[in-house]
C-alpha cells in the first residue's frame, strides 16, 4: 500500500462474485475519512460459486466494472484490494510452541518465528495462506496470553486461526486482473469481507456469526474475542432458487429472478394458494399462465431448508463456539428473503438481526443496500489494517524498532 505510515489517499476495492462485479474508489480526506469517488458495476460472467471457471469472460466482467469506475473518476486503475471466493477456503485451527532459551523475556522475533512455522505448517503442496490470526498465546502452558513480549518462560506457544485456499485460485484471480494490468494490493476472503461490512465490534466481542446469503454460495463466519474464529462455505446461494423456479414454472431465468425477489418468502401463508402470479412461458411469445403463489413458495422452501440444514451442521462440528452461533447476523442479497429472519430464529434459537452495511460518504443511492456490501467490508479492513499498523509497537527492551523488530512488525501486520 505504498508508504506504511499512512494510507493511500485513494484505494480501490473490487467485489469479485457469482453474479456480479462491482468495485469503488474511495479517497481518504486528511483526517482518515472516506468518501466514494466513483464506482463501477457489471454482471458477472465465467464464475460459478465465486471461483472463475471461465477466464476469458470473467477478465471481461472485470475489465467493464473497472472502466466504468474508470470514466467516472477520470484516473486509471493501478492496483486494487480484492475479496477471494472458493468453496475450498478452509479454516484451520492450529497450536504450536517454540522453546525460549538463555533465561531471556519473549522478544517479537521469538513471536515471528513461532507463527513462522504455524504458516510453514499449513502450506501443503499447492496451498496458499490468505490469513493467519493468532488467537492466543501462551508461556510455560499458562493460556489466555493476547501478548507475551517481555514476559519470562521456556516455552511460547500460540493458538492461530488460519485460512488457506488453492494457489491455482488465487493464480485465475491474478491472471484474469494482469490482462488489464491491474496488481493486487491485499486478497481478503470473502466471507470476512463481507462480514465486517455489517458486524459491529461489539458483537464482535461477545460473540456472533455472520451467515452471508450471496448468489452462489452462503458463506459463515463466526467471531468471537474481537477476532474471527472460524469460516465455512455453504456451496449453495440465491441463484439456486431462481434454478429451480425457472425449472418448476417454465420461464426464463430473468423472470425467476424477478418472482423470487417480488413474490418470495421462507413461509407459506393462507393466502398463498389465493393469490395468483402471471408466469411468462418460456419459448411462447406473449404466451403467460397464471400460477398460485403457493407454488413459488413451495419451490423455494426445500432449497432453503437444505440450505439452513448444511449451516446448521457447521454449528454442530464447533460446539465451542455455540456462544456466537446464537447471535446471527443476516447478510447478502439473499437475506432480503421475506420472513427469512424468522425462519431462521426457529431454526437455530437465540437472537437474530438484519445485518446492514455501513453508509460511506458518496456511495449512490439507485443500487440495493447490498451491491457494494463486500467493497464496504474491504474497505474496513483496510483501515483495520493501517489502524494495527500505525498502533502497533513491537520494541522490547534491549531492542530498537528500526532492523531486525522493524521488518518483524511490518511482517506480523501485513500477515495477520
Amino acid at each position: 500500500m505504498g508508504k506504511k505510515n499512512k494510507l493511500k489517499s485513494v484505494v480501490t476495492l473490487l467485489d469479485v462474485g457469482t453474479s456480479k462485479i462491482c468495485c469503488m474508489s474511495v479517497r481518504f480526506s486528511s483526517d482518515g475519512h472516506p468518501e466514494v469517488i466513483g464506482t463501477g458495476y457489471a454482471p458477472a460472467r465465467g464464475i460459478n460459486a465465486g471461483a472463475i471457471v471461465n477466464l476469458d469472460l470473467a477478465a471481461e466482467s472485470i475489465r467493464a466494472a473497472l472502466s466504468e469506475l474508470e470514466k467516472q473518476t477520470e484516473r486509471q486503475v493501478g492496483s486494487v484490494v480484492v475479496n477471494i471466493s472458493s468453496t475450498q477456503l478452509k479454516s484451520r485451527h492450529i497450536h504450536k510452541e517454540v522453546d525460549i532459551s538463555d533465561g531471556r523475556p519473549i522478544s517479537a522475533h521469538d513471536v515471528k518465528r513461532l507463527v513462522d512455522g504455524v504458516v510453514a505448517s499449513c502450506l501443503s503442496d499447492g496451498d496458499e495462506v490468505i490469513h493467519a490470526f493468532p488467537l492466543s498465546y501462551t508461556v510455560d502452558k499458562e493460556p489466555g496470553i493476547s501478548d507475551p513480549r517481555g514476559l519470562y518462560g521456556h516455552k511460547l506457544g500460540v493458538h492461530m486461526h488460519v485460512i488457506v485456499l488453492p494457489e491455482s485460485q488465487s493464480r485465475n484471480l491474478v491472471a484474469a486482473l494482469d490482462r488489464h494490468h491491474v496488481s493486487i494490493d491485499m486478497k481478503v476472503a470473502t466471507p470476512y469481507a463481507s462480514a465486517l461490512a455489517t458486524i459491529t465490534d461489539e458483537e464482535k466481542e461477545i460473540g456472533a456469526t455472520v451467515v452471508d446469503f450471496g448468489a452462489g454460495t452462503t458463506s459463515v463466519a463466526i467471531f468471537l474475542e474481537g477476532g474471527l474464529v472460524h469460516l465455512d462455505i455453504v456451496p449453495q446461494g440465491g441463484t439456486i432458487f431462481s434454478k429451480d423456479i425457472a425449472r418448476g414454472l417454465g420461464c426464463s431465468f430473468s423472470v425467476a429472478e424477478r418472482l423470487k425477489t417480488l413474490h418470495g418468502a421462507a413461509f407459506e401463508s393462507i393466502r398463498d394458494s389465493m393469490d395468483r402470479l402471471i408466469v411468462p412461458v418460456l419459448g411462447e411469445e406473449n404466451q403467460n399462465v397464471q400460477v398460485p403463489k403457493s407454488d413459488l413458495i413451495s419451490i423455494i422452501l426445500p432449497r432453503l431448508d437444505e440450505i439452513l440444514e448444511n449451516v446448521g451442521k457447521v454449528f454442530q462440528k464447533y460446539p465451542r463456539f455455540v456462544i456466537a452461533t446464537k447471535h446471527i447476523v443476516l447478510n447478502g442479497g439473499g437475506s432480503m428473503l421475506l420472513g427469512l429472519k424468522d425462519k431462521v430464529l426457529n431454526t437455530f434459537g437465540g437472537i437474530a438481526r438484519q445485518g446492514k452495511p455501513d453508509n460511506i460518504r458518496g456511495l449512490p443511492k439507485q443500487f440495493e443496500p447490498y451491491t457494494f456490501s463486500t467493497c464496504i467490508g474491504l474497505l474496513k479492513y483496510v483501515m483495520i489494517k493501517e489502524k494495527s499498523l500505525l498502533n502497533e509497537n513491537f520494541s522490547t527492551q534491549g531492542e530498537q524498532k528500526k532492523g531486525l523488530i522493524g521488518k518483524v512488525s511490518q511482517w506480523l501486520v501485513q500477515n495477520f
